[in-house]
């Protein structure tokens, strides 16, 4: 999705602390998401209406509304509220929050056919069978241009759904005794909870090779889960589906482990086979490998993989590329990769030239040609800019960037 705004991105930030706070309590991670993709919907395309009525009516709002398609005031169902308990969490009158629903669902035209604010279902009485869980994910096939979309039905056991549970409450606990306990009591309802041996990786005592083992064990669970051989073999749509997030984000963490380890050539093989299935690339792997590659001078694979992503606003993206060209001798294409790369986000260099340092605790909200990007890409990136002509140049070309906006 595109980047907010600055006039609108401090509102949106307010609402989604306000949301967070409300459904880490009392609501799930499902709830959270899908807030999350309304509110930044809104913010988008309803700056003006955003700007005016309280954060907090708002954020009740988006919650009342995606809770009235989901059942959230059914007392039968799971998660449940009244409807009055969530105006009285958010400090706000019935009337205040029944009609900045009304509004929320007519801004974004909000039905239970629109599947994308659909709550997937995991421990209702709704379920097909006792024993397995169906999601339908609908995809939009390469080969159809004209927007003609087929389904993909895939069953999920019953247990797998409720180890995630388990695990998604594990991961909330503040210390990693009650991190590992939650997580080895949803291996112990299955032995595919691939989140639960990421967990259990973050034992402070393992040695590398026991962390690994349990990544590889992360890694295997959630390809089980997919009832998958290997990659090549498996249907776009269900790797494109949220069924194969927990797949993507083992091997992540898995080449993230190898990185730190010293077995670089498989740590950037896992990334990019990650970039190669993983057409929506949420983890941000493109964010990291661009600066592996860098660091172990395989270039032509940089080359490629930053003409893949030309059209990407991700300062990595193209503060790499100005790398790239000065490495390769291209130093006037270098110069003009670099200007662009500024103009995206002029905060980087402050970093790459250590007038500042990134802090210790980086912000989770990123948006395109931000502070917070220039701090993430610096958490990422500095070691490739360790070269003293590399530095020098991009002094003296500050200067010259610096003097054109002056004029």
């Amino acid at each position: 999705m595109q980047e907010l705004s600055n006039v609108i991105a401090d509102r949106y930030e307010e609402i989604i602390k306000m949301m967070k706070s409300f459904t880490n309590e009392y609501l799930n991670e499902e709830y959270m998401r899908v807030c999350t993709l309304a509110t930044k919907t809104l913010c988008l395309n309803n700056v003006e209406q955003l700007k005016k009525g309280k954060s907090a009516s708002w954020a009740v709002g988006v919650v009342h509304a995606i809770g009235t398609l989901n059942d959230l005031f059914d007392s039968k169902g799971v998660p449940y509220i009244k409807a009055v308990d969530l105006y009285k969490a958010f400090n706000v009158s019935s009337s205040t929050g029944s009609s900045k629903s009304k509004e929320v669902k007519n801004l974004l035209n909000l039905s239970k056919e629109d599947k994308q604010w659909i709550i997937v279902e995991t421990d209702k009485s709704k379920s097909t069978k006792d024993n397995v869980f169906e999601e339908e994910v609908a995809v939009t096939t390469e080969e159809v241009k004209n927007e003609t979309k087929e389904e993909l039905k895939f069953t999920v056991e019953k247990n797998v759904i409720m180890a995630q549970q388990i695990v998604d409450y594990a991961w909330k606990q503040k210390n990693y005794k009650n991190k590992a306990k939650y997580a080895k009591e949803a291996l112990a309802i299955c032995e595919d909870c691939s989140d639960a041996y990421i967990i259990l990786s973050k034992d402070s005592n393992l040695n590398s090779d026991e962390r690994r083992a349990f990544l590889e064990k992360a890694v295997k669970a959630a390809q089980n889960v997919l009832k998958i051989d290997n990659l090549e073999n498996a249907k776009p749509e269900l790797l494109n589906s949220k069924i194969a997030e927990p797949f993507f984000g083992a091997k992540y963490n898995l080449a993230i482990h190898l990185w730190d380890s010293g077995e670089r050539e498989a740590a950037i093989e896992s990334a990019l086979e990650i970039l190669k299935y993983d057409e929506k690339d949420s983890l941000m792997v493109r964010s990291i490998v661009v600066n592996w590659l860098l660091i172990e001078k395989k270039y032509e694979q940089l080359k490629s993989l930053i003409e893949k992503y030309e059209k990407d606003k991700l300062a990595a993206i193209h503060y790499s590329n100005a790398v790239l060209l000065y490495k390769t001798k291209e130093v006037k294409n270098a110069e003009h990769a670099l200007r662009r790369a500024y103009k995206r986000n002029p905060h980087v260099i402050p970093y790459i030239l250590k007038q500042k340092k990134v802090p210790n605790l980086l912000p989770r909200l990123i948006r395109f040609g931000s502070e917070e990007e220039a701090m993430k890409y610096a958490s990422l990136g500095l070691e490739v800019w360790n070269d003293a002509d590399l530095i020098k140049w991009v002094k003296e070309k500050k200067k010259d960037f610096d003097m054109v906006i002056q004029n």
